[in-house]
């Protein structure tokens, strides 16, 4: 999985979790709002239904962060599964790059110290 794609799953996650948050903080202001203008004589029912609404929204907004979370989950497998299979499959190959990368990175932080 490429750096690009893994910047573009995450800021589309992050986008969507905005929404959802802004959402969520939109129904938290108009239940406060309905609070704060429901007087004194304001019967509970209408109280417990004000803070139901706030409840299903709530209950909402973690659903859909659920899906989200999940459909971002499913889809960072389905991009590292290849490459854990390339891996299994050629475990010498994979080791000797992997070294390989290690001293090159080694050999560019020595040299920056100089």
């Amino acid at each position: 999985m490429s750096n690009e794609n893994a910047d573009r799953m995450v800021n589309a996650g992050v986008a969507g979790a905005d929404h959802l948050k802004i959402q969520t903080a939109e129904a938290l202001e108009d239940a406060a709002r309905k609070l704060r203008k429901a007087d004194v004589s304001a019967k509970g029912e209408d109280i417990k239904h004000i803070l139901h609404d706030v409840e299903y929204r709530v209950n909402q907004f973690k659903a859909e962060v659920g899906a989200e979370y999940h459909k971002i989950e499913v889809d960072y497998h389905k991009r590292v599964e290849p490459v854990e299979h390339i891996i299994i499959d050629h475990p010498i190959p994979s080791i000797l790059i992997a070294a390989g990368v290690g001293v090159l990175i080694g050999m560019l932080l020595f040299k920056g110290r100089d």
